[in-house]
């Protein structure tokens, strides 16, 4: 009796690993698919999006970034910059510039790697970033701006304040990175942890065209995102949205976080810069250094941190709030 019943179990083991592997390689044969479908829809989304919108500046390492021009009666000027992985700034800021155009002559810049621009040709430290900023803003003819960033940006721009002093007037960050936030007591905002992240984000879903999938059957709230682009930009930014995240230029942006966070860390905004940090609630309560490491960067009186409800993306979360802060803030007077 035990040699038949050990019989059965066997093949009861048998049929069970027989069935794994049926469904492991069905899961294989459907990954492949998607993955052969993502690389013939991006070749398609190129052209869909090619010189979609703007104009190039070629930097002295012969890249070109892609920048969109909106002009207005004002004097001041301002320079729209996105966060990490933005897949176009002209389109995902269309509502916030067309908003705030009236006050200030916009230039919205694809970073390199980002939206239009080309792959960076140089490592993504944040003096390069900076640089290629400053040689397209000269090439413009504009030596005094307001510097507008999210996310990442705000890395960034405090590197930039300290190094191209005089030209910048004053920044607003829209929940815009700070460098002491790789103090968080949490993993997620280690830099080395935030590569780990997003090499398995690249590989496991953007590479296999999952996240096309994904972002096809969340189409509705894609576009919701972005609900003044007409029906044909709509489609270009889908295209941009499914084809352009972390591209070989923004993981190497991702692996010099660190260094780049290091590099600003002792720095403050110059005392003659204003600063608005406007700051989402979410972060807030999700990190209790958020508010304080801001407030750590602001030297000058008449900068502002304020907290309003809504997720990182303010812009599009709280839309209303932020555009309210920007109006109410005043400086210089």
């Amino acid at each position: 009796m035990k040699k038949k019943n050990t019989g059965k179990a066997g093949k009861i083991i048998k049929t069970i690993f027989k069935v794994l592997g049926i469904i492991l390689a069905f899961i294989v044969l459907l990954i492949l698919i998607s993955t052969i479908r993502h690389a013939i829809k991006n070749r398609s989304d190129r052209k869909l999006y090619k010189d979609a919108y703007g104009q190039y500046f070629t930097t002295s390492s012969g890249d070109k970034i892609n920048y969109t021009f909106m002009d207005s009666e004002s004097e001041k000027v301002a320079v729209i910059l996105p966060g990490m992985g933005c897949p176009s700034t002209r389109y995902e800021f269309d509502a916030f510039a067309k908003e705030i155009n009236d006050d200030y002559k916009l230039i919205l810049v694809d970073p390199l790697g980002y939206g239009l621009s080309d792959q960076a040709s140089t490592p993504r430290t944040v003096e390069n970033y900076c640089s290629e900023l400053h040689e397209l803003m000269n090439s413009l003819g504009y030596d005094k701006y307001t510097i507008i960033g999210h996310s990442i940006a705000g890395i960034y721009a405090v590197y930039y304040a300290n190094t191209y002093t005089d030209e910048v007037e004053a920044f607003i960050g829209i929940d815009a990175s700070a460098p002491h936030q790789m103090d968080a007591d949490m993993a997620i905002a280690k830099p080395d942890n935030m590569v780990t992240l997003y090499t398995f984000m690249k590989y496991g879903l953007y590479e296999t065209g999952i996240y096309r999938i994904m972002t096809e059957l969340g189409k509705d709230q894609v576009m919701a995102t972005v609900p003044d682009l007409s029906k044909e930009d709509q489609d270009k930014y889908l295209a941009l949205y499914c084809e352009t995240p972390l591209n070989k230029t923004q993981m190497d942006e991702v692996k010099h976080l660190g260094y780049n966070m290091e590099k600003t860390y002792d720095m403050k905004f110059p005392e003659s810069i204003p600063v608005l940090y406007v700051l989402c609630q979410d972060n807030c309560n999700t990190m209790d250094i958020w508010e304080p490491i801001h407030k750590d960067l602001v030297t000058n009186p008449d900068s502002k941190i304020v907290i309003i409800e809504g997720a990182h993306y303010l812009h599009q979360t709280n839309f209303d709030g932020l555009i309210k802060e920007i109006d109410n803030w005043s400086y210089g007077e």
